[in-house]
């Protein structure tokens, strides 16, 4: 039988995982707006278009260097937000949430002593699910 206490403890855990749940599947299942899309794009278009005019006068040859450098930052960065924007796909940028719930089971499955503990999952082609 489980005491007053633990079970009061197990039941605040158990609402503290619900909450990070629902979080999870909001950020889940809300999708980015296409105009916030748009608008970091043609934003980061037009300001590397830009760019090279305001800084000719104070850089000089070193114009298109340090344009295309702030270009490929900008760019780097949208390419980044794409990516995050699903973090829980099964593309190869995902969260590994297969290996990361066989870690928690582990580690369960160790502190009550158990006496068959399943393997860590490996990497199938450097990928990790």
């Amino acid at each position: 039988m489980i005491g007053e206490q633990i079970y009061k403890l197990l039941e605040e855990r158990l609402t503290a995982f619900t909450a990070v749940q629902v979080a999870c599947e909001r950020i889940g299942s809300t999708p980015t707006p296409f105009t916030y899309t748009l608008l970091i794009h043609r934003t980061a278009y037009a300001y590397c278009f830009l760019l090279p005019f305001g800084l000719v006068s104070t850089m000089g040859w070193a114009t298109p260097l340090f344009t295309v450098l702030v270009a490929y930052a900008f760019f780097g960065l949208d390419a980044l937000g794409d990516e995050l924007e699903d973090p829980f796909g099964d593309h190869p940028n995902a969260l590994p949430l297969l290996s990361l719930a066989r870690t928690i089971e582990i580690n369960l499955l160790e502190a009550i002593e158990a006496q068959e503990v399943p393997e860590f999952l490996r990497p199938v082609d450097s990928l990790l699910t």
